[in-house]
């Protein structure tokens, strides 16, 4: 699997997203979100800054030597935290755009070229956005084709790294996920003991979840409930999944 969308694609959503961060009503900060428990609005900006900060330390770093967490400061207090965001993006964006996309930087999975980078940070900045609108409204969708690559980046980065295995019980069990909005949006996963094999397949399976391709990619992320889907089948082996893919 590869990356869906190019460079300056990636580069563009993170400019936008990150802009809809930036322009949040400060009023909006201290209101909880309905799918994270114990974290606010101020959290999810503060959280996604310090990201942003943190990626820039990391591609001026050796490939093989990322920066400690304590090399970011934690977020300010209050409604500054809208201002100390956008200089993040701002720096990160600069950052990104200088890089050869072909250098080998330091990522949280060992060294990748400077792409990697792109792709991450467009989905954990449009993913985070989507977060902080739904403590105050019905979010903006995130875009079909970005949520298309974002389901194929967390099958190859964050299911092999950071699946709770002992929590999701693998053996064998197939769920089959059906994107309604685009031609080319179907997987099967089967479920194994430390891996999940994962194929672009039409195929009954023990539990098939139904909806567009942006709910799909909510739904593995834990952002929505199976409900929130057509679900047929074992609707339990979805409740599994969002227990043990606490990414």
């Amino acid at each position: 699997m590869t990356a869906a969308l190019t460079r300056e694609q990636y580069l563009e959503t993170i400019r936008v997203e990150a802009g809809r961060l930036a322009r949040l009503d400060p009023e909006h900060l201290l209101l909880p979100l309905p799918h994270i428990d114990a974290w606010t609005v101020h959290d999810v900006v503060g959280h996604t800054g310090w990201v942003h900060r943190w990626v820039t330390l990391t591609v001026a770093a050796p490939p093989d030597s990322p920066p400690q967490r304590s090399a970011v400061p934690e977020p300010p207090a209050g409604a500054e935290v809208l201002e100390w965001f956008a200089e993040a993006s701002a720096g990160l964006l600069e950052s990104l755009e200088r890089l050869d996309p072909d250098a080998d930087v330091a990522t949280f999975i060992g060294p990748q070229k400077a792409s990697w980078w792109c792709r991450r940070l467009a989905h954990e900045t449009s993913m985070h956005r989507w977060d902080a609108e739904s403590a105050f409204t019905t979010p903006e969708p995130l875009d079909a084709d970005l949520a298309r690559d974002g389901i194929e980046e967390l099958f190859e980065v964050f299911v092999p790294n950071r699946m709770q295995w002992d929590a999701l019980a693998g053996k064998g069990e197939t769920i089959h996920l059906h994107a309604t909005d685009a031609a080319d949006g179907e997987w099967v996963l089967t479920l194994g003991t430390d891996s999940i094999a994962c194929k672009r397949a039409h195929a009954k399976s023990d539990v098939a979840a139904r909806g567009a391709m942006a709910d799909l990619l909510l739904l593995l992320w834990s952002r929505l409930p199976p409900s929130r889907l057509e679900v047929f089948g074992d609707a339990g082996l979805l409740d599994r999944w969002q227990e043990a893919a606490r990414f």
